[in-house]
C-alpha cells in the first residue's frame, strides 16, 4: 500500500482506485519519420529528373519507412504511459540513471510525480507524488492494473515502491525549446536526493548492484575521512560512531548513515551560505572541444537561475524569466564585488536540424550584463561574432573568447572558427573589444589565478598532431608574455579544460577531458612544481571517472537528424588510449562506478579548497562528435577528494552547469595594463642563452648556433581541412619567412619583432640549417618587450648568468629580410629558381632520358609542380599523421628539416658537378626547415593558382 502524508495542510489518506482495463495512449515517436523527411527534402527538387524504375524502388522503400514507423509507435505501446487530471503527460528527459519527473507545464500548482528505477534486472520503482485537491494520477503500465492517486479534498503525499515494469514512454526527439522543470516540492526532493544515494552506491542499478551491507562497508572509509578532515564532534560524532559500529546492515542504517553524511558535509565552513548561480544549459548540436560553443550549433532552453539555500532546499529564482527570446544561455561569471553578473545567450528558436544547418548558421552568442538581482539587463557585444566566457578582471574589464581574430580552424569541417582571448569595458561604450591573442588557433576558459594571470587553454598543434595539445596557457591581464603552464608534452588526458586556482593554493583544478568531445570527464588537480608535464603533477580527485578517450574509449555520437537519447546504442569510438607513440601513464583499472555508469563524467569544477568543491555531474552517458548529448546529463554536487559526493539541485529535464556563488570574493591584483604599451608596430625579444635547452641541443662545432630564424605562421582563412592544402603537410598551418636574426657567441640574441604577429623561432647552425625547430608559436603586444632563457628550456631549472648576455648589450638586432619567395612564401618563387640552375639540365622535360625520368621543372602538376611533387618525397618535414616516423610527439634535434632530409645529404655528398652557392642553400633550408617544405603562402585558391604559375601576390 502507499505510504501517504498530508502537503503540510492535513493528514488525510489518498485514494486508490483501479480501472478495470489498462489504458495506453498512441504516440509516433519521430525517429524513422525524421530520416524520412531527410530523404523527402534531399531527392524532391529532382524527382522529375528520376527514371520510373528508380521512382518505383523510392516508393518501396518510402513504404518500408512508413511500416517500420508504425511498428515503431506500436512497440511505444509496451511503455508505461501517465495522465495527469485526465491528461497524457510526458516525463522529464530519460537518463541512465532512473528519473522519470512529471508534470503539468501549463498549470503553476501542477501534481509533481518522480518515478525511480529500472525494469531491469527485476523490475524495481519507487513512486513519489505530491497532489493537491482535486487532483487525480494515474499511471498505466502496459501490462498491469492502473496505478491511480486522488486527493479529493486536501493536499496528499504519495510514497510507494512497486516491482511493477513501469519502463516509461519517451520524450521524443525534438528540436523545440527544452523546458526547465519547476522547483521541486521538498518530498519530490527528498526523494531524488535518496535515490542519488543509491545511484551512487548501486543500490538496485541495472549493472554492478550492491546490498546494503556492501554499500556501507564501501561509504564508511570515505565518510571517516570526511569525519577527520572536518573534526567533527558532539552529536554528530557520537551518531557516526554508533553508526560506523553498528552490526546491522539494512536500509534504515543506510539511510541514516547517508543523512548524516550530508548534515557532516554541509556544516563544513568551506561550503557556500550564499546563493549559488549557475546556467541551465542544453549541450550543443555537435559535442567537440571546438563546436561546444558556436551559436550555430546552439540547442535552445535553460536560462539563469538562482539556488536560493544550497544544501537546504532545491527551490529557485530565474533571473532571466519572460526576458529572452527563446535560446541558449552559457558562463554566467559574478563580478568580484558580487553585484553584477556577466553571461553569454544565443537567441535559438529551435536546434539545427543537421550539423551545418543553413537555417542556423547565422546565429551568434553575444555577451550579456545584470544586475545580481536580474535586473539592469543590458547587452555588451554584438555582430558577427561568438562572444563568451565572459570572466572578471580586477581591473574592471572582461576578458573573454571572441571569433573576432577571424580565421578557421584547419581540421575538421565547418565552417569552424578560431576563437580567442579579448578584453571589453563594459562601462566604457566607446571603446571596442579588443584581441589580446593573436594564436593561430582556439583557446578557451579563461581564469585569473591568484597572482593576476590569466590562466587558459590553449589549443597548440603547429606542425603536430591535432588531438593532444589542448593544454593550459597563462598571460597577463593585457595579453602580454603568453607562457605554457602546463602539459605541452603531454599525452594523457588530451586536453585540460575548465582550470580554476584552488583557493589559498598554488594548485590548479580542472577538468581533464576528450577531443572529440565536449569539455567534460575526470577533475584533476595540478601541481607545476612538481613538473610542467606527465602524470606526476595531476591529482585525480574523481578516479571514478577515467580519461575520456585518452584511457576510456569515447563514444561517437549520432549524427543529426536521427535521435539521440541514453540507450542509444553506440558502434562506433574515439581512441585515444591505444597508442604507443603518445608515451604516458594510463589508468588500466576499471573503477567500479565506470562500470555501473559506462561514460559518466563530470564538468566545471568550482574549487573550495584542495580537497572540497561544487562541480557538475552526470551519470549518463559522454558522447563525442559526430552529435548531441542528451540535454539533462548534469546536476550540481558538493563534492570531496575522499569520494563523498552530495547532490544539491538537479532538474530532471535540462542540465544544470557553471555553479558559483552570488557573492563578492578576492580580487587579485592588477597585471600591466595595455596603456603601458605603445602604438608601435614591432616589439622587442630577447633570450639569455640558446644553449639552456630541453630537450638537450647537440654538441660539437658543428652544431654551433649561429641565428635565429623568425617563421610567421599563418591562421588559415578558409573552412575545412585541407581546403585547399598548402603543401604536402596534413592540416598545415599557412607560412612565411620573416629572416633571421645573429644570436652571440654566448648564446644570446635580441632583436625586433612584428607586434600582434604569430611567430615561431628556429635555432640555426653556421650553415644556416635548424638544429632544433620550435612547433609551438608566440606573439607580443605592441612596444611588449619579452624574454626567454633558451630554446625550449628546462622549466623546471632554474638559470642565472654570471654576466649580462652579450646581446643585451647592444641594440636590438633588426630581421634580415629572407629570399624571395619566402614571404609571401612561393616554391615557385623560392625553390624552383635554384633548380632551373643547376639541375633542369639534366633534369627537364627534354632531358628525360638523362635524368633519369625526374623531372624538376616548374610545370603545373595537379595541385602543385613537377618539381614540388618529386623534391617532397626526398624532405623531412612534420606533420600530423605522418608515415614512416616522421611525427613528433616531441621536439627531437635533428629528427626533421634539413639536416634529416635525404635531399641535402646527397648534395652535400656531391651530386655530379652540382655546387650551391651560399643564396642556393639559404633558399633551400628556408623551404625545407623555415616554411616546412610547404608550396604556398596563401589559402585563396585564386591566389594559388597564381603562385602556382610562378607569379607574385601580395603586391
Amino acid at each position: 500500500m502507499a505510504r501517504t502524508k498530508n502537503a503540510g495542510l492535513d493528514d488525510l489518506p489518498s485514494t486508490r482506485r483501479f480501472a478495470e482495463q489498462p489504458q495506453t495512449e498512441l504516440a509516433i515517436p519521430p525517429k524513422l519519420g525524421t530520416v524520412l523527411i531527410v530523404i523527402i527534402d534531399a531527392l524532391f527538387p529532382k524527382v522529375n529528373q528520376m527514371s520510373t524504375a528508380f521512382k518505383f524502388i523510392l516508393t518501396i522503400l518510402l513504404c518500408c519507412l512508413f511500416c517500420a514507423e508504425i511498428l515503431a509507435a506500436e512497440k511505444d505501446t509496451d511503455k508505461t504511459a501517465v495522465e495527469i487530471n485526465g491528461k497524457a503527460v510526458l516525463p522529464s528527459h530519460g537518463t541512465a540513471a532512473g528519473i522519470w519527473f512529471y508534470h503539468d507545464s501549463e498549470r503553476g500548482d501542477s501534481p509533481q510525480l518522480l518515478l525511480t528505477g529500472f525494469p531491469t534486472p527485476t523490475p524495481k520503482y519507487r513512486i513519489t507524488a505530491v497532489l493537491y485537491k482535486g487532483d487525480t494520477i494515474r499511471i498505466l503500465p502496459p501490462n498491469a492494473e492502473p496505478l491511480i492517486f486522488t486527493a479529493d479534498d486536501f493536499p496528499v503525499i504519495i510514497e510507494e515502491t512497486v516491482t511493477t515494469s513501469l519502463d516509461p514512454k519517451r520524450q521524443p526527439w525534438s528540436f523545440q525549446p527544452v523546458a526547465c522543470s519547476p522547483s521541486p516540492h521538498p518530498y519530490i526532493e527528498a526523494a531524488l536526493i535518496e535515490h542519488d544515494w543509491r545511484m551512487q552506491d548501486g543500490i538496485d542499478t541495472p549493472l554492478e548492484r550492491r546490498t546494503y551491507r556492501e554499500a556501507i562497508e564501501k561509504m564508511l572509509p570515505p565518510m571517516q575521512k570526511l569525519v577527520d578532515e572536518l573534526a567533527v564532534s558532539g552529536d554528530d560524532a557520537k551518531q557516526f560512531e554508533t553508526l560506523k559500529n553498528s552490526n546491522v546492515f539494512n536500509e534504515d542504517r543506510w539511510r541514516e548513515l547517508h543523512r548524516l553524511r550530508r548534515k557532516i558535509t554541509f556544516s563544513n565552513p568551506l561550503f557556500p551560505s550564499e546563493p549559488l548561480l549557475f546556467a541551465k544549459h542544453v549541450p550543443s548540436a555537435m559535442s567537440h572541444q571546438l563546436t561546444q560553443t558556436y551559436g550555430y550549433a546552439a540547442r535552445p532552453g535553460g536560462g539563469l537561475f538562482v539556488l536560493e539555500e544550497p544544501g537546504k532546499s532545491m527551490r529557485l529564482t530565474s533571473l532571466t524569466a519572460g526576458k529572452f527570446p527563446d535560446g541558449s544561455y552559457a558562463h554566467p561569471e559574478v563580478s568580484f564585488d558580487g553585484k553584477k553578473i556577466y553571461f553569454a545567450f544565443c537567441e535559438a528558436p529551435t536546434a539545427p536540424q543537421k550539423w551545418r544547418d543553413p537555417e542556423t548558421m547565422h546565429r551568434r552568442y553575444h555577451l550579456y550584463e545584470m544586475n545580481s538581482d536580474g535586473s539592469g539587463l543590458r547587452q555588451l557585444t554584438n555582430g558577427e561574432f561568438d562572444d563568451f566566457n565572459p570572466t572578471c578582471l580586477p581591473d574592471g574589464k572582461l576578458v573573454f573568447i571572441s571569433t573576432r581574430r577571424g580565421g578557421y580552424h584547419r581540421c575538421g569541417g565547418g565552417p569552424c572558427y578560431v576563437y580567442t582571448l579579448a578584453t571589453l569595458a563594459p562601462n566604457e561604450n566607446d571603446k571596442m573589444p579588443r584581441v589580446i591573442s593573436f594564436h593561430e588557433t582556439n583557446e578557451w576558459d579563461p581564469a585569473v589565478l591568484n597572482d593576476g594571470r590569466i590562466i587558459y587553454t590553449r589549443w597548440d598543434y603547429v606542425d603536430r598532431d591535432a588531438v593532444f595539445y589542448q593544454q593550459l596557457w597563462t598571460t597577463r591581464q593585457d595579453g602580454t608574455n603568453a607562457r605554457i603552464f602546463f602539459g605541452n608534452n603531454t599525452f594523457v588526458p588530451c586536453g585540460i579544460w575548465e582550470a580554476r586556482q584552488i583557493p589559498n593554493s598554488s594548485k590548479v583544478m580542472a577538468v581533464a577531458a576528450p577531443h572529440h568531445g565536449m569539455s567534460a570527464g575526470s577533475i584533476i588537480m595540478l601541481d607545476t612544481s612538481l613538473g610542467v608535464d606527465g602524470e606526476k603533477p595531476i591529482t585525480r580527485l574523481t578516479p571514478d571517472v577515467r580519461f575520456p578517450e585518452a584511457e576510456t574509449l569515447l563514444a561517437c555520437g549520432i549524427a543529426l537528424p536521427a535521435p539521440t537519447d541514453f540507450d542509444s546504442p553506440v558502434s562506433r569510438h574515439w581512441d585515444a588510449v591505444n597508442r604507443p607513440d603518445r608515451p604516458g601513464y594510463r589508468e588500466t583499472v576499471q573503477p567500479e562506478q565506470e562500470r555501473r555508469w559506462k561514460g559518466h563524467c563530470y564538468k566545471a569544477p568550482l574549487p573550495l579548497s584542495e580537497k572540497f568543491f561544487l562541480v557538475s555531474y552526470s551519470y549518463d552517458l559522454l558522447r563525442g562528435e559526430a552529435g548531441p548529448n542528451i540535454p539533462n546529463m548534469f546536476g550540481i554536487y558538493y563534492v570531496d577528494a575522499f569520494g563523498n559526493k552530495e547532490l544539491l539541485y538537479r532538474d530532471p529535464n535540462i542540465s544544470s552547469v557553471w555553479v558559483k556563488p552570488l557573492a563578492p570574493r578576492f580580487a587579485p591584483p592588477v597585471t600591466a595594463g595595455t596603456d603601458k604599451y605603445s602604438k608601435s608596430a614591432s616589439a622587442t625579444f630577447s633570450m639569455q642563452n640558446v644553449y639552456e635547452s630541453w630537450p638537450k641541443l647537440p654538441d660539437g662545432e658543428e652544431n654551433r648556433i649561429t641565428a635565429l630564424r623568425i617563421v610567421e605562421v599563418l591562421p588559415k582563412t578558409t573552412p575545412n581541412a585541407n581546403n585547399p592544402m598548402v603543401g604536402a603537410a596534413n592540416a598545415s598551418p599557412g607560412k612565411q619567412v620573416l629572416g633571421t636574426i645573429p644570436v652571440e657567441k654566448d648564446g644570446s640574441a635580441y632583436f625586433e619583432c612584428p607586434a600582434e604577429t604569430p611567430v615561431l623561432f628556429q635555432a640555426l647552425d653556421s650553415r644556416g640549417r635548424a638544429v632544433q625547430l620550435m612547433r609551438s608559436l608566440t606573439y607580443l603586444q605592441p612596444g611588449e618587450n619579452t624574454s626567454c632563457v633558451g630554446c625550449h628550456e628546462h622549466r623546471m631549472q632554474t638559470f642565472a648568468s654570471a654576466r649580462p648576455p652579450l646581446a643585451m648589450q647592444r641594440q636590438p638586432s633588426e630581421i634580415i629580410p629572407a629570399p624571395e619567395g619566402s614571404k609571401p612564401l612561393s616554391y615557385p618563387l623560392l625553390v624552383q629558381p635554384v633548380l632551373e640552375r643547376h639541375c633542369v639540365s639534366c633534369h627537364g622535360e627534354t632531358a628525360k632520358e638523362k635524368g633519369g625520368n625526374i623531372v624538376l621543372t616548374g610545370e603545373p602538376e595537379g595541385h602543385y609542380t613537377k618539381s614540388y611533387n618529386v623534391l617532397i618525397k626526398h624532405v623531412s618535414y612534420t606533420a600530423w599523421g605522418m608515415p614512416n616516423g616522421n611525427y613528433e610527439p616531441i621536439t627531437e634535434p635533428n629528427r626533421f628539416g634539413s639536416r634529416a632530409s635525404a635531399l641535402v645529404k646527397l648534395l652535400d655528398d656531391g651530386h655530379y658537378d652540382v655546387k650551391l652557392s651560399d643564396d642556393d642553400w639559404t633558399r633551400l633550408n628556408t623551404w625545407i626547415d623555415g616554411a616546412n617544405a610547404l608550396f604556398y603562402g596563401t589559402f585563396d585558391p585564386q591566389e594559388q593558382r597564381k603562385q602556382q604559375l610562378g607569379g607574385r601576390i601580395g603586391e
